[in-house]
Formats: C-alpha cells, sequence, structure tokens
C-alpha cells in the first residue's frame, strides 16, 4: 500500500468497519474505526489497531456503538498512550485543534453531512469519523468507516458540513459541547 504523508506524519489506510462483524457489533464499530485511525495518525503508523481489536478490549462487552469514555478504556488497554476527551469543546477550540494538524475522533448525526460526501444513503444515525486536519481551501480530511476502500487515505469534506454533522448530535443529546477525542501526538522519528 501506498503512504502519504503531511509534513512528515503518515496519514492512514481507511479501517472499513463492515469485516467487524465477528465482533457482534454489526456495523456500529465506527468509534472504534475512527479510534484507530487516529491512533494510527498520533503515533505515525507504529500503533495501528483495527476496529475490531478496540472493540474487542472493552469491557463489559458492549454490541452497541461505543462511547469515547469507552474508547478511552480500550486505547489505554491496548497501548501506552490515551484518548484525550475535552469536556466542552466547542467549534472554535476543534477547528484550531485541526488547524494544527493534531486529528481528533468525532463523533455526530450523519444526516448531517450531504450524500455526496457519505458512503451510504441512509444517515439518520449517529457516527463517528476521524479527521487528520483542517485546509482553509480544501475542508476537511476524513475517514469515515462506512467507506469500504482501505487503500484510501481519507477525503475531503467541507468543514461546515463537518460541523453540521456535529452539532446535530449535541443538538439531539441537549448539549453545545462537541463530542471530540484526541490521541496526543507522539514526535516524528527519524
Amino acid at each position: 500500500m501506498t503512504t502519504v504523508l503531511l509534513v512528515g506524519r503518515k496519514l492512514p489506510h481507511n479501517d472499513f468497519e463492515g469485516d467487524d462483524w465477528a465482533s457482534g457489533a454489526n456495523w456500529k464499530t465506527c468509534t472504534d474505526s475512527a479510534t484507530g485511525r487516529c491512533l494510527c495518525y498520533a503515533s505515525n503508523g507504529m500503533i495501528n489497531l483495527d476496529g475490531k481489536q478496540i472493540r474487542a478490549a472493552v469491557h463489559p462487552h458492549d454490541a452497541d456503538g461505543l462511547t469515547l469514555p469507552q474508547a478511552k478504556r480500550a486505547v489505554e488497554a491496548l497501548t501506552n498512550t490515551t484518548l484525550v476527551i475535552p469536556p466542552h469543546w466547542q467549534w472554535p477550540e476543534l477547528l484550531a485543534h485541526l488547524k494544527a494538524r493534531k486529528g481528533a475522533v468525532v463523533q455526530g448525526w450523519y444526516s448531517g453531512i450531504p450524500r455526496e460526501y457519505r458512503f451510504q444513503a441512509r444517515a439518520d444515525f449517529g457516527h463517528a469519523l476521524f479527521i487528520s486536519h483542517y485546509s482553509t481551501t480544501a475542508g476537511m480530511r476524513v475517514w469515515d468507516a462506512l467507506d469500504a476502500n482501505t487503500k484510501h487515505h481519507g477525503q475531503w469534506i467541507p468543514a461546515r458540513y463537518v460541523r453540521a454533522f456535529m452539532e446535530e448530535l449535541s443538538r439531539r443529546n441537549g448539549t453545545t459541547a462537541l463530542y471530540v477525542g484526541y490521541v496526543p501526538l507522539q514526535p516524528l522519528t527519524i
């Protein structure tokens, strides 16, 4: 597979959640897959966990979609790092984080993203994505676990759609805080 770099950091290949069925989760492993991509990006490819490995580390086992705190516990059980969950981030904090190319797992309501940027027509459900960075000209570089192409290194989605995706889930849950997690970037080694 090809290696794509962002200022020296390797962009991960996509992780398709459709291969996680053996975990019993049946298409509910988007947070697991997005967290694995975030780990891979933050470690510059040194930690490359599939969503099913993250799901297997969740105890008690959960056949439904994972919360960010569950993903955090799995990351800590499997690696020597953590998933930071900022408690009160709004759009400006996330945007600053992604402008700095620090990567994030984000949760939202899939219908907030127009069909041309989604990997399935049905979209009335919560979903998670990994975003490596933000560009003022291109938008956000997004990995979607519903994308079956595991050779992809994400796709560009306009930032306004990612914002709508995230804010809709927050609105549905009666909060203004966004659902965000990130793995602190490890230093690049030569």
